[in-house]
């Protein structure tokens, strides 16, 4: 602490607007020149160069006969400037992530039905040779909201329920309906009914131990219950428990392609009671601005092809 403390008092008499005009005076070997460089009248250079001398206790700068010469000192301090002022420059610029020419490893997480939606498209845009981003997809997990609050996970898709922190940023990525599964042997009929959907055996989905799902939310607003006789984590996995039962399967409608490519399933009109939802993309606040992070949130949305709305 006391290295940097007397750092900050010999940085606190510097003046570095005079090591830029020093630089330039230096370069162009006349003081008119460096004045029309700089947009600054010639005694405002001339001035400055007076100050860096004083600064440095050095002439930095002789007359000659083709201009101005630098002495040992300014000779040096030019090349230590040479490498320091490209750096402060790129430290206040605009800075950009350009994801063809710069790596980047990025850490997302959300439920399988998500991903059924959103991974394929990632895939099919991003997994080339042509971009050096890398993508990885990590499981669904009880404490998402501390990983992305120490920076372990940078992207979180879920469902608007209000689990996450509240300082953390969200935005609408698209839009879903819910679906029903069954057995394509069933004795369901294509639609089911609330009656029908309540006295029917249910296998439910909860991403989150001990947390009421959505379509659960939805009926107990209405006072109603169905009846889950099995719960497990993911939706690829329940799929593969339908076949041969009788129990119904509440999804996603992202998920309807998956279930058309398997022939002992068949997909059933859910109740008109379970209304539509969005699916929505989360981040911590000090990834707003944040070139990368910028980046990440922008593919996202041209993978859904939703225009952004925040609401968080």
């Amino acid at each position: 602490m006391i290295m940097v403390s007397m750092r900050l008092a010999k940085l606190r008499q510097v003046d570095l607007n005079l090591l830029i005009t020093f630089a330039a005076i230096a370069e162009e070997k006349n003081v008119t020149a460096a004045a029309s460089r700089l947009l600054l009248s010639q005694p405002a250079v001339s001035r400055a160069l007076q100050r860096a001398r004083a600064m440095f206790q050095d002439d930095l700068l002789v007359r000659a006969p083709h201009g101005f010469e630098l002495t040992l000192r300014g000779r040096k301090i030019l090349e230590e400037l040479e490498g320091l002022l490209p750096k402060m420059e790129h430290l206040v610029a605009p800075n950009l992530f350009d994801p063809v020419r710069e790596k980047s490893h990025f850490r997302i997480s959300g439920p399988d039905n998500v991903c059924t939606v959103v991974l394929p498209r990632i895939c099919r845009q991003y997994a080339n040779r042509r971009y050096l981003v890398q993508f990885e997809f990590l499981p669904w997990q009880t404490g998402i909201g501390e990983l992305v609050e120490h920076g372990q996970v940078d992207l979180v898709l879920h469902i608007d329920d209000g689990l996450l922190p509240s300082h953390f940023q969200s935005e609408r990525l698209y839009r879903e309906d819910w679906i029903c599964a069954v057995a394509h042997d069933s004795g369901f009929g294509n639609s089911l009914s609330l009656k029908q959907y309540l006295s029917a055996y249910h296998i439910v989905v909860g991403t989150y131990a001990g947390v009421q799902t959505i379509p659960d939310k939805q009926l107990a607003a209405i006072g109603a219950k169905r009846n889950s006789c099995i719960r497990v984590p993911y939706f690829g996995v329940a799929l593969q428990c339908l076949p041969g039962t009788e129990l119904v399967l509440t999804l996603t409608s992202g998920m309807s392609s998956v279930v058309k490519r398997d022939r002992r399933l068949r997909l059933v009109k859910a109740p008109q009671e379970l209304h539509a939802f969005y699916f929505l993309m989360a981040w911590h606040q000090r990834q707003n601005t944040d070139p990368r992070h910028v980046w990440l949130r922008e593919a996202m949305r041209s993978t859904t092809g939703i225009a952004p709305v925040k609401t968080g």
